[in-house]
């Protein structure tokens, strides 16, 4: 049964604990995200708690069940103010409902299918875990700077703007438009580039910020442990410009490596340095161009700069087989329930 606990329009019951195996749904904002909980728990209004009746449904079923059927509920979400699935519609909708044997075979499958998933993230993190290493090794901690290397001001050894601003009256003037990065886009030492928006900017404005090869992107603000964040582009979009919520670092390559600092920056030494020189205000943190303009950068010997840089493309493509192989275990995860939920598994 669901529980109105977690009624969306005002009309919920009085606060109700959730027992531990109550298969937790949200009903606003991330719309049909699913968990079981493993402890008890009440909710906000926007999630809608399950509580399955086991005699007639596995929980670890629905769960998976509703999972698979995702896209069919909210494809009858209620387009209000904010996107929403009320609880009718969730109660009504129908799912395959297998005997309970049946479910628990399913079941089965679809958790060793899973599990996969999670080794494969497992591999991911320890490749990161291996490049933080591996820069500790080599440099040492930076912070204490054991090797006495030299340490300068990053504006000594780079340029650094940040980008064009969005929402300037442009009419009347000749505008084009190009592919821009948002801060969406700049991660902790990657970049996302799946969605890329576009923008209307003076010719002028593309000369100025168009990103080249080796510049290294910074974010100038957010949650307070991601100051820092930020990697480095390599002509991955054509004549793309960066946004003014973003830095571009274009270092003298006499000095600087770009991927040597940019881990610099996203390490312990750079992140503590960031979260001290930050304006902080609710949760919030941000830099401005000056403290990064004062970033005190050590400038190891460019031979092991460029032996990073070399260890740090080997780990990319290696990343980028990691991707396809995680993208191939979803693309079979997600199969495995659509046959499942047909009944072609137990067959």
């Amino acid at each position: 049964m669901i529980c109105t606990h977690a009624f969306s329009f005002g009309t919920a019951c009085s606060t109700k604990l959730f027992p531990k195996g109550t298969i937790v749904y949200s009903i606003f904002a991330t719309l049909g995200a699913v968990g079981i909980l493993d402890i008890q728990a009440t909710t906000n209004q926007a999630i809608a708690g399950i509580i399955p009746n086991n005699e007639i449904v596995d929980s670890k079923y629905l769960y998976y069940c509703l999972i698979s059927e995702k896209n069919k509920i909210c494809a009858k979400k209620s387009h209000a103010t904010q996107d929403n699935i009320n609880l009718t519609i969730l109660r009504n909708h129908e799912i395959p409902l297998p005997p309970l044997p049946t479910q628990k075979k399913i079941v089965a499958i679809l958790e060793k299918a899973e599990k996969l998933k999670g080794w494969r993230r497992e591999a991911d993190e320890l490749t990161d875990e291996l490049l933080k290493s591996t820069f500790f090794e080599m440099f040492g901690d930076p912070v204490k700077n054991h090797n006495g290397w030299k340490v300068v001001k990053l504006q000594d050894v780079s340029e650094i703007v940040s980008g064009v601003t969005k929402g300037r009256k442009l009419s009347g003037k000749e505008v084009i438009s190009v592919p821009y990065l948002r801060v969406a886009n700049v991660q902790d030492g990657y970049l996302e580039l799946n969605e890329i928006k576009l923008i209307e900017v003076l010719p002028s404005d593309v000369e100025k910020f168009a990103l080249k090869e080796g510049d290294v992107l910074l974010t100038e603000g957010g949650d307070p442990d991601k100051l820092g964040r930020g990697s480095v582009w390599h002509d991955e979009i054509p004549n793309c410009i960066h946004q003014n919520h973003i830095f571009r670092v274009r270092v003298n390559k006499k000095h600087l490596i770009p991927e040597y600092l940019s881990m610099l920056i996203g390490s312990p030494y750079g992140k503590m340095y960031f979260l001290k020189s930050a304006k902080q205000t609710t949760g919030i943190a941000s830099i401005n161009s000056k403290q990064l303009k004062n970033f005190p950068a050590l400038i190891p010997p460019l031979e092991l700069q460029n032996k990073l840089a070399k260890i740090i493309r080997q780990t990319e493509q290696l990343r980028e087989q990691q991707k396809q192989s995680r993208q191939h275990i979803d693309d079979l995860f997600n199969a495995l329930m659509q046959q499942a939920f047909r009944g072609e598994l137990t067959t």
